[in-house]
Formats: C-alpha cells, sequence, structure tokens
C-alpha cells in the first residue's frame, strides 16, 4: 500500500504522471497547454488571409463551444504589461484588435506579438505554415480586422493559424513544436535564472517565477487564478520576489497546475459545493472506480430516465453497505487507494483553497458510511438517495441561493474529513423548523446526525417510548396533542396546535404545555369515537407520566431532541403493523 502524498501540489504532480502514464489521455507536455480556441486565421503561403474560420463545436442548442487545441503555452499573464502567446492568442495581440475599445494599446500588443514570432523566422525559415504565418504578420494592418465577415462575433476571442491545403494547424508542425520547446527549456540569462531547491521535489533546480494559471473554479477570473502568487512587498520576506518566495521548480510548476486544469474540466472528478468547486482523484489508476462513486454521492445524479436513477442509487447504497461491512474489494481493483479532495473558492484574482483532506479510498468510503448511518432515520422511502451533502444543505434555508455558501464548505469537510458536524448546521435546521413549523425526514436526520456525532448522544432510529431525556418526551406529547385535534375536526383544518405552537413549545415548554393541555381536553370532548378517546387519552397518559415537570427553557440541542421526539411518534401514528410484523407508513 503506497503512503497518500501529504502536500496539495505533490499529490497534483502525482495526478500528472498518472495521466501522463496513460496515453489515452492526451496531456499536455512541459511547454503546451490544453486552451479553448473560437477561429482559425486560414493563410496563403505568401501571408495572404484566405479565410476566417469558425472551429467551433455546437451543443444541441446551437450554442458555439470553443476547441480545446494543445497549443504552445504561454503561462500566465499579470499586471499590464504585455506578454504574447506563440502561434495563438486572443485576436488583440493576433491581429491587433479586439472589443475592449483601445485600439493603440491592442497595436501595441501585436507589435509585441509579431516580434516574438520573427525572433523564430532563421529557426524555422524551411516550414512552410510558419514563414506563412510571418508573411502575415508583416504585411497585416490591424484595421483588416473589422473586414472579417464574422468579427463582430470573434472579436477578442482565441485564434490560432493554418496554411491552407496543409493538415493540422502551424503550432502543430514537428519543425514549430520543436523550436518551442527549445526556447522554453533554453536557459534564461543568468541574473534572471533563480535556482533554489524545491519545496515539491526537494532537489536544487530552475525555479519558477510565476505559476500558471488555474481555470474551470466557478466563481473565479474567467481568464483564470492563481493557487500560488505573491504581489504586494508586504508578502514577500528575505529579498525575494513573486513565487521565489514559495519555491516551486518550473517543470513541477506545469505539472500541478496541468492536472488541476484537467481536474476542474472533468465532470467526473468536478462538482459544486457551495461556493467552493470541488475536485477529487487518485494519483493511481485503481482508485478510478471510486472518482466515479464518489461524483455520484455528491452530484446532482441522473436527469433523465428514472431507470437510470434507480441504478445510481442502488450503486452509492452498495457501496455504502460495502464499505461498513468491510467488502470493498468486491467493489473496487484497490481500496487502499491513496485519494485526495480538494475544495477551491474564488478571491478575485487568487484561489482559496477551502479544505485539503488526504485519505485511501477506504478512509473516504467509510467516513461516508458512518455518516450515512448517523442519518438514518425512520420514514426513509426506498427510492430516495442517501442523505449526503447536497440534500442536507437544502433544509438550511428556503432557497438554494439562501444557503450560506461557508456552511456548505464546512459540511463537506466534516464529512469527508471525519470531523465533527458544524455547529451551524444544526442551528440553520432548528431555526427553519421554527420559521415553517415542518419537521420532515431530512430534517430529523441532520438533529440526530449531529447529537450523535457531536454530543454522544443516543438518538434512536425510530420511536423509543422508554427514552430517557424529558425533551424527547415532550415532543411525544406534542405529536399526540396534534393528533387529537385531528381526529376531533370534522374537516381538514387550515392551522393546527403545530402552526400557533410548534416552535414556542419547543423553546419554552412551561409556558406552552399547560395551555396545550386545557385545549386537549377540548378535543377529547369533540371526539364522538369512544375507542379514539379511550386510545388518545392512553397515548398522553402514558407520555406524561414520563415527564416530571414542564422545563422553563429547553436548549437548542434539547430543542432538536424534542423535534425527533415529535418526529418518531408522528411517524408511529401513521405506520401501518402488518401480520408479518413489517411496517407501513400512510403519512
Amino acid at each position: 500500500m503506497s503512503q497518500p502524498a501529504s502536500g496539495l501540489l505533490p499529490a497534483l504532480v502525482g495526478y500528472y504522471q498518472r495521466l501522463e502514464n496513460d496515453p489515452s489521455e492526451g496531456v499536455a507536455d512541459y511547454g503546451f497547454s490544453m486552451e479553448k480556441l473560437h477561429f482559425a486565421i486560414v493563410l496563403e503561403p505568401d501571408g495572404t488571409p484566405f479565410s476566417f474560420d469558425d472551429i467551433r463545436a455546437r451543443n444541441e442548442k446551437g450554442k458555439p463551444i470553443p476547441r480545446p487545441l494543445l497549443v504552445p503555452d504561454g503561462g500566465g499573464r499579470s499586471g499590464t504589461g504585455l506578454k504574447p502567446f506563440f502561434c495563438w492568442d486572443n485576436t488583440g495581440y493576433a491581429l491587433g484588435r479586439d472589443n475592449k475599445g483601445k485600439p493603440e494599446r491592442a497595436e501595441a500588443m501585436f507589435n509585441e506579438f509579431r516580434e516574438l514570432h520573427k525572433s523564430f523566422l532563421t529557426e524555422l525559415d524551411t516550414d512552410a505554415g510558419f514563414v506563412a504565418l510571418c508573411r502575415f504578420l508583416d504585411r497585416w494592418k490591424p484595421e483588416q480586422a473589422e473586414s472579417f465577415p464574422n468579427w463582430d462575433e470573434a472579436a477578442g476571442l482565441n485564434v490560432v493559424f493554418k496554411l491552407r491545403a496543409r493538415e493540422g494547424y502551424v503550432h502543430q508542425s514537428e519543425a514549430v513544436r520543436a523550436a518551442w520547446l527549445r526556447a522554453s527549456s533554453k536557459q534564461e540569462p543568468s541574473e534572471s535564472r533563480v535556482l533554489g531547491v524545491s519545496l515539491v521535489s526537494g532537489e536544487e533546480e530552475e525555479l519558477a517565477r510565476l505559476h500558471p494559471q488555474i481555470r474551470g473554479v466557478a466563481g473565479a477570473n474567467t481568464t483564470g487564478a492563481a493557487i500560488v502568487s505573491f504581489n504586494l512587498d508586504a508578502f514577500e520576506s528575505y529579498g525575494k520576489s513573486q513565487s521565489f518566495n514559495a519555491p516551486v521548480g518550473t517543470r513541477d510548476a506545469f505539472r500541478y497546475t496541468t492536472a488541476l486544469n484537467r481536474l476542474l474540466a472533468d465532470d467526473v472528478r468536478r462538482v459544486r459545493i457551495g461556493d467552493a468547486t470541488v475536485v477529487f482523484w487518485s494519483d493511481r489508476a485503481e482508485g478510478q472506480d471510486a472518482e466515479s462513486l464518489l461524483r455520484e454521492i455528491f452530484g446532482d445524479g441522473p436527469k433523465n430516465e428514472d431507470a437510470e436513477h434507480t441504478a445510481t442509487v442502488e450503486r452509492v447504497r452498495v457501496f455504502l453497505d460495502a464499505a461498513r461491512k468491510g467488502q470493498l474489494h468486491d467493489m473496487l481493483k484497490d481500496p487502499d487507494a491513496p485519494f485526495y479532495v480538494l475544495g477551491l473558492s474564488p478571491n478575485a484574482s487568487r484561489l482559496n483553497v477551502r479544505y485539503w483532506l488526504v485519505g485511501t479510498v477506504r478512509q473516504f468510503a467509510e467516513r461516508l458510511a458512518e455518516h450515512v448511518i448517523r442519518l438514518e432515520m425512520t420514514g426513509a422511502r426506498p427510492e430516495d438517495p442517501p442523505l449526503v451533502i447536497r440534500r442536507l444543505l437544502l433544509e438550511t434555508a428556503r432557497e438554494p441561493k439562501d444557503i450560506p455558501p461557508q456552511l456548505a464548505g464546512e459540511v463537506a469537510r466534516a464529512v469527508l474529513g471525519g470531523f465533527p458536524y458544524p455547529q451551524a448546521l444544526f442551528n440553520a435546521v432548528v431555526h427553519r423548523v421554527r420559521a415553517d413549523s415542518q419537521m420532515n425526514h431530512r430534517r430529523a436526520s441532520i438533529l440526530k446526525a449531529h447529537l450523535i456525532r457531536n454530543r454522544n448522544e443516543e438518538v434512536p432510529v425510530a420511536l423509543n417510548k422508554d427514552h430517557p431525556d424529558e425533551a424527547y418526551q415532550l415532543g411525544r406529547l406534542f405529536a399526540a396533542l396534534e393528533k387529537t385535534q385531528e381526529d376531533a375536526s370534522e374537516s381538514k383544518l387550515n392551522r393546527t396546535v403545530k402552526d400557533h405552537f410548534f416552535g414556542s413549545a419547543a423553546a419554552t415548554p412551561a409556558i406552552i404545555f399547560p395551555r396545550l393541555m386545557q385545549l386537549h381536553q377540548h378535543h377529547l370532548n369533540k371526539l364522538e369515537n369512544q375507542g379514539f378517546r379511550i386510545a388518545r387519552e392512553k397515548v398522553v397518559g402514558e407520555i406524561v407520566g414520563r415527564i416530571g415537570r414542564f422545563p422553563s427553557h429547553l436548549s437548542l440541542e434539547n430543542q432538536g431532541l424534542f423535534y425527533i421526539g415529535y418526529y418518531h411518534q408522528r411517524q408511529d401514528f401513521f405506520t401501518k403493523r402488518t401480520d408479518s410484523g413489517k411496517e407501513t407508513n400512510d403519512e
């Protein structure tokens, strides 16, 4: 069993090496990156533009989708300096025109783009495509861009170059690729080249001054953001500038950013939880099955066929059951493969690491199984998926957009890391019950899981008439009083005692319950069915006999226990017991 890497960057480098060892992944080599391209400028051998082609794909609704292409990696851009990319770029650099309303700056960008390519011409004067590109740049006037028929749509987007009647793009020829790799690895002048011990490899090597940009984090800058960056003197120390304060070798900087960009572009290994974009992976191919299972647990699930939804739910159930029974070897190639979970949230041009969790597939699976066990509660429907993060968070606010982003991250960290649940989750559910007087299966499950994990309370899955806590018995009593009112009414009630007194009865029982007991006598007198009357008197009497006196107030945790007792008693009222002893719920 290999030990998981403890650090974030080494773990991402390990994932890059996994991709590199799999030819089907087509991972970018050092010096190249996968970028989104929109248009291709097709050139004649003499550099004359032949056409301006839209190379984007279209989705089922006809919306254009950028084409991902492996291109020379230009690294990140920062500040207001000019930095052109090689053989591709946005139209501001490649054509001298964009949609930003600053033509003078765009022309300056184009001049830098032209000079970069002319510096390679001596080395590539035998490559027809590159020669055509340089001829084009020599003759091109930026104002000509507006004559392209689809210019309004293309302005500001990324373009690439192609020689007419030749396969592939200019940057894809072997000669151009080789020249770019030589330029990328060529030693810089000694005064600007910095050597040092890399924090990733532990060896002395050339250090990266700037790290490549990370793309795909929801809410972050669309042009990319950084995990490692220093842009103010206050962040620097010992005379080191920029990323030399966190020394990482140039190759490892490329590897970890390439791996992370791959994860963020992968629907199987990425989900959104609150404001955090969460990615999870194993640096070994044997952990691949667990990646797809985690996506099914935390994702939205199938949105089309009921049969597919049922199959997904069943697969997740089997996986969690195998984790609980110690039988993961029956489902996974290697349950002891290292596994990592990274939560990222946006912060202007940088990224916050919301949480970083390290373990093995087995450890994460067992934590998830324990979480699901704590959530077990009577009243669940067989077709419902396990109650994991996304469904729990929906119970903390009126609408999904109102869920506190920080809470989502804290819950995810608690579940995946095996930590106590955040107190804010429990508080939010109690406040929601007070606000709308609704107590459902999910809310009861959350309250139960919190009391078990955080307070070591013994909370049953279903009704326990002998539960020793008065708060639980008070919840039962409230449910019994409500049921008597429902039975006494000849028609459906618009408002019940729960609508009037639910929250206040849980918070201050001594004030509310004496009044409820008086109302109870009134409702009993209205019951025409003698059998119903005897049954209700018996249930209420049995519960009251377990309560010494009504306490003046209940703590927030005891209010949670009150609501669970209420929920259990309601479920028991509406559960039919068959001759075989099985139960069915009619509520």
